[in-house]
């Protein structure tokens, strides 16, 4: 191999954005997910018509005009609402533009599957997002992947990693350690 090509290899994971995401472990908050940079946290009220003074907890990060942004909502006390709580999240959803693909994602296999719904939402402000939602141990988490105007691609892979990363710790993978 010649010294050029050696030089290269060596190079390019740092180029790459898939070099940079890091796993974040909240075990208080029973979720653990890849950002590419290190996510900011705020606290503030969750808005629903079924279920008033509920708080929600968001991870922010953005990287190359793709805001990242996991919504942990706890329902605890509520949890005979967390079907309704979760279906309005996905209304609240559709209704912010033109839904352009809907599934069904899966994390674990077997007894331990918990499922979610995707969706990628064409905004009117131009911008695109592709958001999961799931309800694991008394919470809703919303993880959400806002490809900005400025970005241009908007069909570009990289948004659908952070949703496709989503765990629900401790669930006998290493590390569970919080960062």
């Amino acid at each position: 191999m010649s010294i050029f090509a050696l030089v290269m290899l060596m190079l390019l994971p740092g180029l790459s954005p898939a070099g940079v995401w890091e796993e974040y472990i909240y075990l208080d908050r029973g979720v653990a997910i890849q950002f590419p940079a290190k996510p900011e946290a705020s606290t503030v009220p969750y808005a629903s018509a079924l279920v008033k003074g509920l708080l929600s907890t968001i991870y922010t990060a953005q990287d190359d005009n793709v805001v990242y942004k996991l919504t942990i909502v706890d329902v605890a006390g509520h949890i005979d609402a967390a079907a309704n709580l979760l279906n309005e999240a996905n209304y609240s959803l559709m209704r912010e533009g033109n839904v352009v693909f809907n599934d069904i994602p899966r994390v674990y296999q077997d007894e331990r599957s918990i499922f979610g719904t995707t969706m990628v939402v064409a905004r009117p402000d131009g911008s695109r997002m592709r958001s999961s939602l799931f309800f694991s141990k008394g919470r809703i988490y919303r993880a959400d992947a806002i490809v900005l105007p400025a970005r241009g691609d908007k069909d570009m892979t990289v948004p659908s990693r952070f949703d496709q990363t989503i765990r629900f710790p401790p669930d006998g993978r290493f590390p569970d350690k919080p960062r």
